[in-house]
Order: C-alpha cells, then sequence, then structure tokens
C-alpha cells in the first residue's frame, strides 16, 4: 500500500507574506528538437553539480516509503544512502559522489536496458538555474517528481562538446561516432510554499508561465520562486540508444526522474547568492523564535519544525491510483515489476534557454 504524503499547512497571512516578495522569473522559449547545452542554460545564471552513479534499487522513498523491493529497479544519483527509508534527516546524515559536498541530495531515474540488457549510468549533472534576487532554496526534506511529457522530458546524444536532442519523448536517438546517449528531466521553478511533497508527488511544484508575451511568473497558488533544476543522467558506450532502449518503468516515453533535496545548513541558499524575498529582517533573523515562513524567506532551508524533515505520519496513499505501465517488456534479473511510480501528470510549456517548459 502507498502512502499518502502530506505538506504542512501555513496560514494565509504567511502565503501573502511569501508571493509579496517574489519576482518574475527570466523569459521561457519556444520548444526546439536539436539544442546544445549552452543555448538551454540561457546567459548561464546558475550552477552545475556533477554526482557520479552511486547504486541501482528496487526502492523509491518518495512514492513507496518504507517498501523495499515493490518498486521498479531505479539508478541512484548523489546520496550514498539512499533506500525506501530515507528522510531529509537520514540523507544529511549520509554520504555523497556529488562534486559538492554539501550536496547530500538523492536524484535518481528509473534503470535503462538496452536491448533487453542493463546499462548503469556513468553520472549525473544537476543543473540549478533561473537565479535572482528573489529565489528561495528548497528546504531541506522537498521532494518532487517530473517527466513523461514532451515538454518535461528528452532523449539526446553528447559529443562532449553539444547535446543533440530528439524532437519527441517516444523517440531515442541513435548515438554514434563517441556520443554518449543522456537522459533529461527539467523540474518547475514555482513552490506552493508550505509542502515537502503532494499526494501525485507533482502538483506542489508547478513551472512559470508568460501572459501575453510577458515574463515568466508563479501563478498565485505557487508564488515562491525556487531554482529550477534540470538533472540530466549520462550512460557509458554500452547504451547506444535508438529503438532498443527501454526502461524498468516500461517503454522510452516513461521516462521521469525524481529529486529529494538535502543540502547542508543554508549552503544551497547561499549558492543562490542572496536573501530570499529580499527580506529586511533576514540579517537579524532568530531561528529560535521566528515563524516557519519567515526561516524560509531568510534562506533557513533545514527542514520548519513541524514538517519532520520531509516524511513525518504518512497515511495510505489511497487517493491516487497507481496507473504506471507495469515493466513487462523488459528483463529484470530481481524479478518482474508489480508496480512503478505514477505517471506525472502535464505541465505547462518550460525552457531552460530553448527548452520546452511544460
Amino acid at each position: 500500500m502507498k502512502k499518502l504524503l502530506r505538506g504542512v499547512v501555513l496560514t494565509g497571512a504567511t502565503l501573502s507574506v511569501l508571493a509579496a516578495g517574489m519576482a518574475t522569473v527570466s523569459a521561457a522559449h519556444n520548444p526546439a528538437s536539436n539544442q546544445n547545452n549552452q543555448g538551454r542554460n540561457g546567459a548561464g545564471n546558475g550552477f552545475t553539480v556533477t554526482c557520479d552513479f552511486s547504486h541501482s534499487a528496487r526502492v523509491d522513498p518518495i512514492v513507496m516509503p518504507g517498501m523495499a523491493t515493490m518498486s521498479h529497479l531505479h539508478a541512484f544519483f548523489g546520496n550514498t544512502t539512499t533506500n525506501e527509508n530515507s528522510t531529509g534527516a537520514s540523507l544529511l546524515a549520509g554520504g555523497t559522489t556529488c562534486n559538492d559536498q554539501n550536496d547530500l541530495s538523492a536524484y535518481w531515474f528509473p534503470a535503462l536496458y538496452q536491448d533487453g540488457a542493463l546499462v548503469d549510468p556513468t553520472s549525473l549533472r544537476a543543473r540549478y538555474s533561473r537565479l535572482g534576487g528573489n529565489v528561495t532554496a528548497f528546504p531541506q526534506g522537498f521532494m518532487a517528481v517530473t517527466g513523461r511529457t514532451d515538454s518535461t522530458a528528452r532523449w539526446g546524444c553528447n559529443t562532449g562538446r553539444q547535446t543533440t536532442f530528439s524532437s519527441t519523448l517516444s523517440e531515442v536517438p541513435t548515438c554514434e561516432g563517441g556520443a554518449r546517449l543522456v537522459a533529461e528531466v527539467k523540474f518547475g521553478d514555482c513552490w506552493d510554499g508550505t509542502s515537502l511533497d503532494s499526494a501525485d508527488h507533482v502538483s506542489h511544484l508547478v513551472a512559470s508561465t508568460s501572459v501575453d508575451g510577458g515574463r515568466p511568473e508563479c501563478p498565485s497558488t505557487h508564488p515562491v520562486r525556487v531554482p529550477e533544476v534540470t538533472i540530466q543522467a549520462q550512460y557509458p558506450a554500452a547504451a547506444t540508444g535508438g529503438a532498443g532502449v527501454t526502461l524498468a518503468s516500461g517503454a522510452a516515453s516513461t521516462l521521469h526522474a525524481d529529486m529529494f533535496e538535502a543540502w547542508v545548513g543554508t549552503s544551497l541558499q547561499t549558492r543562490i547568492g542572496t536573501r530570499p524575498a529580499n527580506n529586511p529582517n533576514c540579517p537579524t533573523v532568530d531561528p529560535t523564535s521566528t515563524t516557519d515562513a519567515q526561516q524560509i524567506q531568510c534562506g533557513n532551508t533545514q527542514a520548519p519544525r513541524n514538517q519532520n524533515m520531509g516524511r513525518g505520519n504518512r497515511g495510505p496513499n489511497t487517493a491516487v491510483p497507481n496507473t504506471a505501465v507495469p515493466n513487462t517488456a523488459v528483463p529484470n534479473a530481481e524479478g518482474p515489476d508489480t508496480a512503478a511510480d505514477r505517471p506525472e501528470g502535464p505541465r505547462p510549456p518550460r525552457n531552460e534557454g530553448g527548452r520546452p517548459r511544460r
């Protein structure tokens, strides 16, 4: 039985305070099928963390917390302790394969098969972009899932100098001439300001949108600007791409990914570089006496006191059915998949310097 994840309820006044400090985000662009990474990163307003492949396991601490072997097989990057019981607190006590030792987050993709043979990835690039004066770091224990649509996920071939992407998620390019297969997903940049997770693991985080050609802005329901995270899994030469690629979650078109945020102290806010919401009280804020909302605004990325680091008392997840495609076509030495991540819902169009947004 899956468990229902709950967010923390803050007052309407809190949301108003958070919304008041939010500025607009940089402009989104139209879809393009063949682009390089530099173009997707726009003017370079952000930073990238590189994490080696850590381990594979049939667990999913976001969708199936506490349920070992019930998920399809996942490839994990970053935190080396990630398992079915992981919480924000346990991740902070673990190690990491990331080149920024302050990033103890866990990132994962469904396992990849080339012509029926399991191929482990080599590394992951996590790009945190759209940063600026009013971007708030994720609270510790923040979770999200995204993908399964052309506007949130894609396949490409990387030559070391640029990456060429296919036009649709169902099409995996064949990588030749030394190019390496990559899988990429992008998360939204607007948070509801209260929830570390949501019942569908998606709806608490959405993409900014543009109205009448103006700059993209966060909706009133999700007023808090957060970093726009793009994660890209990179594969060795054994993954040649093409029609022979399948995933533990099903066809290549089921590509999706999860992130479970855990940065040491306020290190993520430090990398962002500014106080979120330009709150004039931040320099003297006392974390022992301020409200949870004030702590979030002032870059205290430790979990708010009543959120228990992203797990807490999760009830049975009976509200959202599991409609993921079972892995019936892909061999799996650990046994057939009996459950899988739920498909993520559609998102507004989105882009990182030329990439379609949800």
